[in-house]
């Protein structure tokens, strides 16, 4: 408690020591989600994630014609002693006290932050460090950062420091961490060559170019590979683990009239880690993205091969700690009930192959198939395989299939309906190690309608058929928006079964959602299934549960 009303009290200070002309914001938020379990279960009888964010930002007057152009100051406290159902899969993320401080400086030339710092490389592929409390992910450095623009069109970054892996890096809790074990250390570079050639800038093109590279290190494991009990005695066997591991990815991307065009590719040495059974082969991946984009119409095309790519800070690390980069997914993230039933997640395989295709078309007011309104058409299809033997060598079965098409239309002023057609294949036992290779159908409609500028009203029912797994569903939702402040909400999803792991079980979730400037309050009933959250291609597993759930957020 000491630590936290010391790290207060410098925010509160600081402000005092700056030039009377400056300006000074002082920011923060609160996040509470809660569960009160029925009946209560061992974990105890309210489960909470809890988080407390204080900062400072000054921006410098430039008067004074200095290259110093403002300060910032970010923390965060949390509280998760006792996680809600599904973040208690890693006993690491229990835990609380200070997990962010960071101190960052801007001038002209770009920035220093030291502390706890976040960032990205191209795609993400060699490095990505973010943080994403619905699932459960945090893998800032504490170290530091240097962000510099030295020449117009040159972009480099720097960053090194240990990575947070929940509350596993922290002796007895305390701020300092000890770099001696293990460290990750990262440079980028990117070159705006728009910047350097009147051509391009003429004809309205960007061009850039990029590399990055990371490299990580952790002191070496003493892991036992294989034990031989001879009559003489017994002999045990161990991994040469590298104590160095180095990634590096190049990347190129061409942007001109609505066309965007990316290439990247990434290399990492052998990473012997429980992830990949301690192989010693090495990893790659390439990505290759096209799209265009006017008016009325976008079309994309991705394909991406990627084979060993995982690594993390701790070789024996699972689940979301210490993460070190992330495969983008090429597969669309469902908001839907039951199209999110079975998602994809690109950390649940280690190899694949993935495509991905989509064609967005508007039809204009007036039109015949636009209507009064306009009428919008979405067909997407992602198809991914894991690698097998040569490079371009595929596995038999997919690891996951979805054709989708949406059509979103304004029928009047106060009318609005979507639907959504589905065909979706899910290889559980290649993603989750169990199960068949599942094939589903699955129909949305969805309604919108406004009363009034005050009270409006959405509904969805939705259906999935597959023979597989727990057979069919049927869901439905409702939403009343009230005021535009309080949203009652209701939704339902029912096993209809037919298969021999039906459950034939209701879920259900009631809930009341109260918005005032900023402070925001849900509170509910709520039953659901087990089943993965996922976002961005992380997903997060999520045990059945049912209870009470309480949110509060509030900014300033």
């Amino acid at each position: 408690m000491m630590k936290i009303k010391k790290y207060i009290l410098l925010l509160a200070l600081i402000p005092t020591l700056l030039w009377a002309k400056d300006t000074v914001i002082v920011v923060g938020g609160i996040q509470h989600d809660a569960l009160v379990p029925i009946p209560t279960i061992e974990q105890g009888y309210y489960l909470s994630n809890s988080y407390l964010d204080l900062g400072m930002r000054w921006d410098h007057n430039t008067e004074n014609q200095t290259s110093f152009r403002g300060l910032e100051v970010i923390t965060r406290a949390e509280l998760t002693e006792w996680p809600l159902p599904g973040y208690d899969a890693d006993p690491s993320f229990k835990g609380y006290g200070i997990s962010h401080l960071h101190v960052g400086a801007t001038f002209d030339w770009g920035k220093i932050t030291v502390g706890d710092v976040y960032g990205q490389f191209g795609s993400g592929m060699v490095l990505r460090l973010y943080e994403d409390r619905a699932l459960g992910v945090d893998n800032a450095l504490r170290g530091g950062k240097i962000e510099a623009t030295p020449y117009k069109g040159i972009y480099i970054t720097a960053l090194g420091g240990k990575q947070r892996r929940n509350w596993n890096c922290y002796d007895d809790k305390a701020w300092g961490w000890n770099y001696k074990q293990d460290a990750v250390l990262g440079a980028n570079i990117d070159l705006g060559l728009q910047e350097w050639i009147p051509q391009l800038q003429e004809a309205g093109a960007n061009l850039t170019i990029g590399g990055s590279y990371v490299s990580k290190y952790q002191k070496e494991d003493t892991i036992i590979t294989n034990t031989v009990i001879q009559p003489e005695g017994k002999y045990d066997y161990y991994y040469n683990l590298p104590q160095w591991v180095g990634a590096g990815s190049v990347r190129a991307q061409f942007q001109m009239n609505g066309w965007n065009a990316l290439v990247e590719y990434a290399y990492k040495a052998n990473d012997p880690s429980i992830l990949n059974n301690y192989s010693y082969n090495h990893g790659e991946a390439l990505l290759m993205s096209l799209s265009y984009s006017q008016k009325g119409l976008a079309i994309l095309a991705q394909a991406k091969r990627s084979e060993n790519m995982s690594m993390r800070s701790d070789r024996k690390a699972n689940l979301m700690a210490g993460t070190i980069n992330h495969m983008p997914p090429f597969a669309t993230q469902h908001t839907y009930m039951l199209a999110s039933l079975y998602p994809y997640g690109t950390e649940k395989t280690a190899n694949e192959w993935a495509f991905q295709g989509e064609i967005r078309y508007t039809w204009k007011r007036g039109t015949k198939m636009g209507g009064r309104y306009g009428t919008t058409l979405k067909l997407n299809a992602s198809h991914i395989r894991g690698t097998k033997d040569t490079w371009f060598g595929m596995s038999e079965l997919p690891y996951y299939t979805d054709i989708n098409l949406e059509l979103n239309k304004k029928l009047t002023k106060d009318w609005y309906i979507g639907a959504m057609a589905m065909y979706q294949t899910y290889n559980k036992q290649a993603i989750e190690g169990h199960g068949d290779l599942i094939h589903a159908g699955i129909g949305v409609i969805e309604a919108k309608y406004a009363v009034n500028k005050k009270v409006q009203m959405r509904a969805e029912l939705q259906y999935l058929y597959t023979k597989q797994d727990e057979g069919q569903w049927v869901a439905a939702l409702y939403e009343l928006s009230l005021w535009r402040q309080l949203v009652l909400s209701g939704q339902w999803m029912y096993n209809i079964g037919y298969a021999h792991e039906a459950t034939n079980e209701h879920y259900y979730t009631f809930a009341a959602t109260y918005t005032h400037g900023a402070h925001r309050v849900m509170a509910g009933y709520t039953k659901t299934r087990e089943g993965f959250n996922c976002s961005g291609g992380i997903c997060r597993y999520v045990p059945k549960q049912e209870g009470i759930s309480l949110t509060y957020n509030f900014t300033w």
